[in-house]
């Protein structure tokens, strides 16, 4: 149960700004969207971002506030850092998984499995790898400037929890601008994210010290 939690709490992190005042409709051509997504992807080897998350529950008039900042190393390198309003970092280098919550580095050396399904579900929504996954089933959907590709679980953990996940991308750009995660029980988390940028350096010990 402890690693359970551990992973809601990464997935509620990786939330963004749901895009419902868009009109989408479903893509004419979804082989092509989905090929131009993979060579998209495929051409990103770093990632480096703000985020700003807010984070809708029904018992609350307000949303909850987070911000942070993001990097991403092709191929299995990533580190979420939650700055505000506590300090929570999820470091991924390889086969390793580490979470620090506060000043406190959390054991995920007995999660076992569980740790690697929480490193492939969060490389893969980052490196378009989601394509590929057997943990979901996919409906393209498009707008007039929009794609988005609506995911829904099939792992039954992940299903008990989500009712589906949606991927907002740029038509221009092909760049992920929205991650919206609807929880089965009606709330919702969503992050935007801030001053990209695309295939820069990243020093080595942003993924190796938490």
């Amino acid at each position: 149960m402890k690693f359970y939690k551990i992973f809601l709490l990464i997935f509620l992190i990786i939330q963004s700004f749901s895009a419902q005042s868009q009109e989408f409709k479903k893509a004419t051509n979804p082989d092509k969207i989905l090929s131009d997504l993979r060579k998209s992807s495929q051409a990103t080897t770093s990632i480096q971002a703000d985020f700003r998350e807010e984070k809708y529950l029904s018992f609350l008039k307000e949303p909850e506030k987070a911000s942070g900042v993001f990097y991403f190393k092709k191929a299995d390198q990533m580190r979420w850092e939650q700055q505000s309003p506590f300090k929570y970092i999820i470091l991924i280098n390889g086969d390793k998984l580490r979470v620090q919550d506060g000043s406190k580095e959390k054991n995920m050396g007995s999660a076992g499995r569980m740790a690697g399904q929480i490193k492939q579900v969060m490389l893969g929504l980052v490196n378009g790898d989601f394509q590929e996954s057997k943990a979901f089933t996919l409906v393209c959907m498009e707008s007039s400037d929009q794609y988005m590709v609506v995911l829904t679980p099939t792992n039954k953990r992940m299903r008990s929890v989500y009712s589906k996940i949606n991927l907002v991308f740029s038509r221009s750009n092909l760049r992920l601008k929205e991650l919206t995660f609807f929880e089965k029980g009606g709330d919702k988390s969503v992050m935007k994210f801030l001053n990209e940028k695309f295939n820069q350096p990243i020093a080595e010990s942003v993924f190796s010290k938490l």
